[in-house]
């Protein structure tokens, strides 16, 4: 989310729960996690300039394969996060896929550009555009200038995954296949696949699934990072990790940051119609909370809260979709590449009924089926919040930065 400088914005957006992901911003003091240290045996995953240890087995969430998604994990509805950003540039890495369905999205990103363009350039009925397609000499890859914006995908063989990029070539009606053409180039040479697990050692930001080197200019300065991820071992336990530079706009200690679980009667009043309604009822199925507490985050100090709610141990239409929720947060000192302000959300999805629930008939006498929307957990059961709080804080212990991402980018050596 992003901050706001008016404080009572920050009350009320303290007020709004995610369906699924629970509270908002939050921060304290610092505090040592030895209490909770990180098995040794814990792999790390390389998440912006940071690492962080999960058990394995690890799933990392992906985009699914289609244009303009955010990431999600496959079979639990609600594990899903925004698309990557970085300087600008939307960032799309699917799940594994194939060169068809590559195509699939090139098709719609022309039938797009053919509806945009169809008054202007009075094409005819039905007829695919590709004015605006740059030919990039590659296969498996295609580009387009739509109106001095660019579309770029292509599919990378090492690990059969779809790579995708939205932004703009800032020379707006000026823009030309060409420019789409040293776009790709470009894009090509500072991003490149990557297992979540590998490290690089240069300057730079980790996504999810790739790697975007700082380029010689220096370091990028806009970037935001935000995926879900979970370990087999706790199957229910959904992670949401959000990593970006700190904001101008946001507190600048973490006293000032809002507390979701301290909220009074003024706070609901300035909630309107169905807002005050949802938020009343979202802290009347709280059955317990934890926190402030202070916490340390990748050598910052931060805040961690909880939420635990009650719940018949599977989704119902009234739940949040969760048994209970912890985050924790930093706020990041603005300009220091080495302290990103960073979201960690924990939640503890619940699963579908089982039995299903019975078919419905609807007013017309249409029969309605439940559809599962968490198939992935069938059959899993949550661990006990005291398990999970214990489970949060070792993952938590484990964030690291690592200098090699952080050192400024050498300057490029002139030709002679």
């Amino acid at each position: 989310m992003r901050y706001r400088s008016n404080k009572s914005r920050y009350r009320l957006v303290a007020l709004c729960l995610a369906v699924f992901c629970g509270a908002c911003g939050q921060q304290s003091q610092a505090q040592s996690n030895a209490a909770n240290p990180t098995p040794d045996d814990w792999p790390f995953v390389c998440l912006g300039r940071l690492t962080i240890n999960f058990p394995v087995v690890l799933e990392m969430g992906a985009a699914p394969t289609q244009h303009h998604s955010g990431y999600g994990i496959e079979g639990i509805t609600g594990a899903a996060t925004d698309a990557q950003r970085i300087q600008g540039i939307d960032i799309q890495e699917t799940a594994e896929a194939t060169g068809e369905q590559l195509q699939d999205i090139r098709d719609l990103v022309a039938f797009n550009n053919t509806n945009a363009t169809r008054r202007a350039r009075e094409i005819e009925p039905h007829r695919v555009d590709r004015s605006g397609e740059a030919s990039l000499g590659v296969k498996g890859a295609y580009g387009f200038n739509l109106g001095g914006a660019f579309d770029i995908g292509y599919f990378d063989p090492f690990d059969k995954r779809i790579r995708l990029f939205e932004g703009s070539t800032e020379k707006g009606d000026q823009a030309t296949v060409k420019d789409i053409q040293v776009k790709y180039k470009e894009l090509r040479t500072l991003y490149r696949a990557r297992l979540p697990e590998t490290v690089p050692t240069e300057p730079g930001i980790c996504t999810p699934f790739g790697f975007f080197k700082d380029p010689p200019s220096g370091p990028a300065a806009d970037y935001r990072i935000d995926v879900p991820v979970r370990s087999l071992k706790y199957p229910s336990l959904i992670f949401f990790v959000t990593i970006r530079p700190a904001d101008e706009n946001a507190p600048k200690d973490v006293k000032d940051l809002p507390d979701p679980n301290h909220v009074t009667m003024d706070d609901i009043q300035s909630l309107k119609g169905m807002g005050a309604v949802a938020a009343l009822a979202a802290f009347g199925g709280i059955k317990r909370t934890v926190g402030p507490e202070p916490v340390i985050l990748a050598g910052q100090p931060g805040r961690l809260l909880a939420r635990e709610y009650h719940h018949k141990g599977s989704l119902t239409t009234s739940s949040s979709g969760a048994a209970y929720e912890m985050q924790a947060d930093v706020v990041g000192v603005q300009g220091r590449r080495d302290m990103p302000a960073i979201t960690i959300k924990m939640a503890a999805a619940l699963p579908d009924p089982d039995p299903l629930p019975p078919p419905t008939q609807g007013s017309f006498g249409e029969v309605h089926h439940y559809k599962p929307k968490r198939p992935a957990l069938k059959g899993v059961k949550t661990p006990p919040f005291e398990e999970g709080m214990a489970y949060f804080r070792q993952v938590l212990a484990s964030v690291r930065t690592l200098p090699a991402l952080t050192a400024v980018p050498k300057p490029s050596t002139p030709a002679n």
